[in-house]
């Protein structure tokens, strides 16, 4: 049940003891990532959904039929999938992309892939772009190329212990990567693309702003890197960018606007304190780890952690309007969505919990006003397409309700494609 207005010690004298277990459980993934499938949310392209399911295949679902294609899916045939995908999907132009990866101890593989829409079939030979690393954040796209962060690459003696990847979406095999700029730590980030700079951040804590223009040119790529912002933790999760200033959390519990336009002539600048709002930036306590990225709408920046806190602050001050909680982990972003009531609707967010369901909580004071009862985990951000909602479930199952009354609608399974309603 979800509670509205809480004071930041009372709400930590009532999770201390979740909260605990659920960092023990979070410093286990963190530590290891070992590759688990259903954190891969649906994305709308030509009323069709692609989804990862849960063994790390990209399919096509059918929104008028309720089907998977089962003729549309990569990889394709009887081979093993990717193990998992933990990002959306990206689409440029007729091709889509996505990345995956799976690990046997400490050796893992992963594979960055782009497939023709219309038939599914590889743009890139039979296979992607392999890389025996561990690719966990979602693709940033910049015309014709995207960009990649990674983990270490197992096969490279004396390497970094991550990477930023500059690709080229058409190419053929032979000369996919374009550059690359080693990083101070594993990135599970993902890239987030504004204008002619990306953006990716690191478990070290280290948030880079990168030189994108004239992505052609491969010459001293680490002279791309225009300036850095070191957090006060780890940043596992997404990255916003949206108007000139970034939003982000880290696993100190703390969650950050940075302003870019103020960012620009040196390599390391100043941290950003609690309440400092006279630069345009601040920063906030969450008061637990913070790895799903921010949501903005007219003014308000809602925020989500891993206790399964929700907050919604003034997007100038980083002040907090109202607070509320719903049962469970929160690791993907909520879905800002209309809902009806009565003859008016009402905006809402529809917030994934680790443990089960969808919460529907208002925006106007946190209020739960109900809830989408997957019974399973639900790690991926829903997605709102034809006034129903659609679930990613960890189980592997496509669920979908009616966004008015929250009545299940239909369920199909990613992997094998059978009804499950």
């Amino acid at each position: 049940m979800s509670k509205q207005n809480l004071s930041g010690s009372r709400k930590r004298l009532h999770l201390v003891l979740a909260l605990f277990l659920v960092m023990i459980a979070a410093v286990s993934c963190v530590d290891d990532l070992t590759p688990e499938g259903g954190w891969s949310g649906p994305v709308e392209q030509d009323d069709q959904l692609f989804i990862g399911n849960g063994d790390g295949r990209l399919v096509r679902f059918d929104p008028g039929s309720g089907n998977v294609d089962n003729s549309w899916r990569y990889p394709r045939g009887d081979d093993d999938g990717l193990g998992a995908m933990y990002s959306n999907s990206v689409v440029i132009g007729e091709n889509i992309y996505n990345v995956g990866y799976t690990c046997k101890g400490d050796k893992c593989d992963g594979e960055i892939f782009g497939l023709n829409l219309a038939d599914g079939s590889p743009i890139w030979g039979q296979n992607g772009l392999e890389l025996k690393t561990k690719l966990v954040g979602s693709i940033g796209v910049s015309e014709d190329t995207i960009f990649v962060g990674t983990t270490a690459i197992g096969d490279e003696e004396d390497g970094a212990e991550g990477y930023f990847y500059a690709l080229d979406s058409a190419a053929d095999t032979s000369s996919i990567t374009k550059w690359r700029i080693p990083l101070d730590a594993n990135s599970f980030s993902g890239v987030a693309v504004e204008g002619s700079t990306a953006y990716i951040a690191t478990m070290a804590g280290t948030l880079y702003a990168i030189d994108i223009s004239d992505s052609d040119d491969a010459t001293n790529p680490s002279e791309r890197i225009s300036w850095t912002y070191r957090a006060e933790g780890a940043i596992a999760g997404p990255i916003l960018v949206k108007n000139r200033n970034l939003y982000f959390g880290d696993l100190a519990s703390n969650v950050y606007k940075l302003d870019t336009t103020s960012r620009t002539t040196s390599m390391m600048l100043p941290n950003v304190d609690k309440g400092q709002v006279t630069t345009g930036e601040w920063k906030f306590d969450a008061g637990a780890w913070v790895w799903a990225a921010p949501v903005i709408e007219d003014g308000v920046v809602y925020v989500s952690a891993l206790d399964g806190s929700i907050f919604a602050l003034d997007e100038m001050t980083g002040s907090e309007n109202w607070s509320s909680v719903i049962e469970g982990q929160i690791v993907s972003s909520p879905t800002l969505f209309d809902r009806k009531r009565g003859d008016t609707r009402e905006r809402a967010l529809a917030v994934p919990s680790g443990e089960n369901n969808v919460w529907v909580i208002s925006v106007i004071d946190g209020r739960e006003l109900g809830v989408f009862i997957t019974d399973e985990p639900v790690k991926s951000t829903p997605l709102i397409y034809n006034d129903n909602l659609y679930v990613h479930a960890l189980n592997g199952h496509l669920k979908w309700f009616s966004v008015d009354d929250t009545t299940q609608r239909g369920c199909v399974d990613l992997k094998g494609g059978g009804r499950c309603d």
